[in-house]
């Protein structure tokens, strides 16, 4: 059976109601979700108050340098490994929250610098953090010059 058209076709063209559908269910849900972001901001809460409420303070920042020849350092006294046990635990009693940071230069035998970790664990210090240079980071000061503890931090 042949197919008679009675009309002329149309050219076909692209069908906006499902386009106008999206962007108008976008639109409220940003809408929505903008709202909701300032509400959590603007809540207006009657906290209690305190007497003396002290804000607590940081921890305790020490740092042990180990330099190629094998000295140690704890902040800038030199110390004997056998000794800095004994030098971290007293820190430690008086502050318990101390964080040491062991700063070894590259060329530092590992056994020198597993004696000082050790010297840590024995201490009782929990938070120990061993500081390395980013690849990224500038080449050392000319001249050898050292670098304080901060400095190295801020670089």
């Amino acid at each position: 059976m042949p197919l008679v058209r009675l009309s002329e076709d149309e050219d076909p063209a692209p069908n906006l109601a499902p386009m106008i559908d999206v962007i108008l269910v976008l639109t409220i849900f940003f809408m929505c979700a903008t709202k909701f972001s300032g509400d959590e901001r603007s809540f207006d809460l009657d906290l209690p108050e305190a007497g003396a409420a002290a804000s607590p303070a940081p921890p305790r920042q020490e740092v042990v340098e180990v330099q190629a020849a094998g000295d140690v350092r704890l902040g800038a006294e030199a110390v004997a490994v056998e000794d800095l046990a004994v030098r971290l635990e007293a820190i430690r009693m008086a502050h318990p929250d101390v964080a040491v940071t062991i700063r070894g230069e590259r060329a530092v035998p590992h056994g020198r610098m597993a004696e000082v970790y050790e010297a840590c664990q024995a201490a009782g210090v929990r938070n120990v953090a061993i500081a390395v240079r980013s690849r990224t980071a500038a080449a050392r000061p000319a001249g050898g010059q050292r670098i304080s503890p901060a400095e190295a931090v801020r670089k």
